[in-house]
């Protein structure tokens, strides 16, 4: 009697007891709070999900992105030029001034001296050979006033096969305050090339260089004028450029930046440290609330001095990561490692 109910008190017991409690330890679903990421197979690899204090931890730090609108440019290459060789034609071309200076006044003294044998020849106070003299002295200062001319006319328009109509004329003058500025180190000559079968939209008269190819420390240059010769090696035309605020060597090769025609684009400015590359892709991280961010790739970009101008795929009002993106991408691709490879 007492075995039987013993049996039966021990039975009960078992009823009691979940069936998941007497299932095998190979069959228990993991627990919940073992789980690090999602297994569903609709999640988006591209979604990350970060707590606060994590967001803390990592130094997370966002800016919402403001609509702007730039003009498109396209890069190119210079030199900054000695204006030495502009300095020679200005010495050639003013000493033909002077000589041409001088000859006018002989010419014009000649002149008036003929003016008078011819009135006292007539009133037959001098000889006809005096006359004839007068006349002779009149021709040749006349003459060499002529060769004096084309001296000038000759300078002149070799300086224009070089140099173009804008500088030769700077340079042929007495006084000119571009010229001044060019000989004095308060600006520089700059030639530019552009690519070949490529040309300079009208309109425009401002570019910015840099002689390490740093878009966002670039340096204003105006528009000069277009250089008679295209580049013998890429037969890309040239162009001359003066530049107010550079202090650059003679002969250092320097990056241009030139705006191209058409309307301007309307897109956002990102932060350049906002920026992170995974094989060969750039990439930035949205957040789309308090504990969730989104990976977006960039298509297209170029950069600015603020940073890179992003037309499509970005829109102005969205909290971009500015600081900690590269913690977030190493976060999303530990993620996306299978549990069986991380061991």
């Amino acid at each position: 009697m007492r075995t039987a109910l013993f049996l039966a008190g021990w039975l009960g017991v078992l009823n009691l007891i979940p069936a998941a409690a007497l299932a095998d330890d190979d069959d228990a679903p993991p627990s919940s709070t073992a789980q690090t990421k999602q297994t569903s197979p609709n999640a988006d690899p591209n979604a990350l999900h970060l707590d606060r204090a994590a967001q803390k931890l990592a130094g997370i730090q966002t800016q919402t992105l403001v609509a702007v609108r730039q003009t498109p440019e396209f890069a190119a290459y210079g030199t900054v030029l000695n204006p030495e060789p502009l300095l020679g034609i200005r010495q050639q071309f003013l000493a033909a001034s002077a000589q041409q200076d001088s000859a006018q006044a002989r010419y014009s003294e000649a002149a008036q001296n003929l003016n008078r044998t011819r009135d006292l020849h007539q009133q037959d106070i001098v000889s006809t050979r005096r006359l004839q003299e007068q006349q002779a002295i009149w021709q040749a200062d006349k003459a060499n006033l002529a060769a004096n001319s084309y001296q000038q006319q000759l300078i002149a328009a070799n300086s224009r096969l070089v140099w173009g109509d804008t500088l030769s004329s700077w340079f042929t003058k007495a006084q000119d305050k571009n010229a001044a500025q060019l000989l004095e180190h308060r600006a520089q000559l700059l030639q530019i090339t552009l690519p070949a079968n490529s040309r300079l939209d009208p309109g425009v008269n401002i570019i910015h260089i840099h002689e390490r190819g740093q878009r966002q420390a670039a340096l204003p240059a105006e528009l000069i004028s277009a250089a008679p010769q295209v580049d013998p090696v890429s037969q890309g035309p040239r162009y001359f450029f003066k530049c107010a605020d550079c202090r650059l060597p003679f002969g250092t090769h320097i990056t241009v930046w030139i705006p191209q025609g058409g309307q301007a684009n309307t897109g956002v400015t990102v932060p350049q440290p906002a920026l992170v590359w995974h094989l060969g892709q750039a990439f930035v991280f949205i957040k789309t609330d308090t504990e969730h961010f989104n990976r977006r790739a960039l298509r297209q970009y170029s950069n600015t001095s603020q940073g890179y101008f992003v037309a499509s795929g970005l829109q102005p009002g969205e909290e971009i990561v500015t600081t900690g993106a590269q913690t977030l991408l190493s976060q999303q691709l530990k993620g996306l490692i299978p549990d069986e490879d991380k061991d």
